[in-house]
């Protein structure tokens, strides 16, 4: 309406001022041309800013804040600063710098991504947030800011809340690698740790081999059910005794595996007779028997080579037994 106002003022100075002073309509038309074309224009680009505003404080997914060459806030919409306030419990405001109000690992963190869109680059990095007891994954979009002379003179960021997507995709990840009745890993997995182990030049290797004696008999004569527990008990002793490091996996029936990076074979017999004692101390109806293989990662074998090693042990324990 104000600008109307002005455009009414306007035309009635050019009037009097062209037309009864002047008498020189055409100049007048002329001027009326470009007062409007301007406005009209004006109005366009404002209300483009005015769209775009609209649009990112009506968001409830969708944080944005932009920082200058010094990491101060240029801008930000009302999620962001909602979320600094109920996250990092600080306020930002334009002209102030978050990094002053971060823990120095995340301030350092904000501070590299900073620095690579103000060299130009176009990037996007997941973060994890810890917070009142859940996880929260943000997904960071950052981009530099271009002056009209295609200058560089701040970076943005678009943060997303892609807590449930990830949570998902972690989900299946999961059930991917992981066997549902023992929830120790699968095969799978196993082998992806032991190529990994091999990338790595990880020295030595050890791969035990595990089945359960007598286990078809218990399952036929205690049931299924039963059976299936004794499988879930045994995944948990192997999860129980073995280091940190090591990938227990289920391959099939009652065949299990366990991976040992950096353990030799030594530990690794001490590691099969802890096994064998707390199966006695639980008193479970069947046993295990188990053998070692333990080689360099420059000796060239593949998973199934070494399972294959230690089967044999295996099974001369599995004899030994009658």
């Amino acid at each position: 309406m104000g600008a109307l106002v002005a455009f009414n003022l306007m035309l009635k100075l050019a009037y009097d001022e062209i037309v009864i002073n002047y008498k020189n309509p055409v100049e007048l038309l002329i001027s009326i041309i470009i007062l409007g074309v301007s406005l009209l224009a004006s109005y366009l680009n404002r209300r483009r800013h005015m769209l775009s505003y609209f649009i990112l404080e009506s968001s409830e997914y969708i944080n944005m804040y932009a920082l200058d060459l010094n990491y101060r806030f240029m801008s930000t919409n009302r999620n962001d600063i909602r979320l600094m306030q109920e996250i990092f419990k600080f306020t930002p405001k334009i002209g102030d710098c978050p990094l002053r109000y971060l823990d120095a690992e995340r301030s350092a963190e904000l501070k590299v991504n900073v620095d690579r869109a103000l060299k130009g680059e176009n990037f996007t990095s997941l973060d994890t947030i810890e917070y009142d007891g859940k996880t929260l994954y943000w997904q960071n979009m950052f981009s530099p800011i271009y002056n009209r002379r295609k200058r560089i003179i701040g970076a943005f960021s678009f943060v997303v809340d892609v807590t449930e997507q990830r949570k998902q995709e972690l989900e299946m990840q999961r059930l991917a690698y992981e066997d549902v009745l023992t929830q120790v890993h699968n095969r799978r997995y196993i082998e992806l740790a032991f190529d990994e182990c091999v990338l790595n030049k990880t020295n030595p290797i050890t791969v035990i081999m595990s089945d359960l004696n007598k286990f078809k008999e218990a399952n036929d004569t205690y049931g299924h059910s039963c059976g299936d527990q004794i499988l879930i008990e045994y995944g948990e002793i192997l999860t129980k005794v073995m280091p940190e490091n090591a990938v227990v996996a289920r391959l099939g029936g009652d065949e299990f595996a366990v991976l040992l990076p950096g353990v030799t074979k030594q530990q690794a017999d001490f590691l099969i007779n802890l096994v064998k004692i707390e199966m006695m101390v639980k008193d479970m109806p069947v046993t295990a028997s188990l053998g070692s293989y333990t080689d360099s990662y420059q000796a060239h074998k593949t998973f199934v080579d070494f399972c294959a090693c230690a089967d044999e042990r295996m099974y001369r324990d599995k004899n030994q037994k009658g």
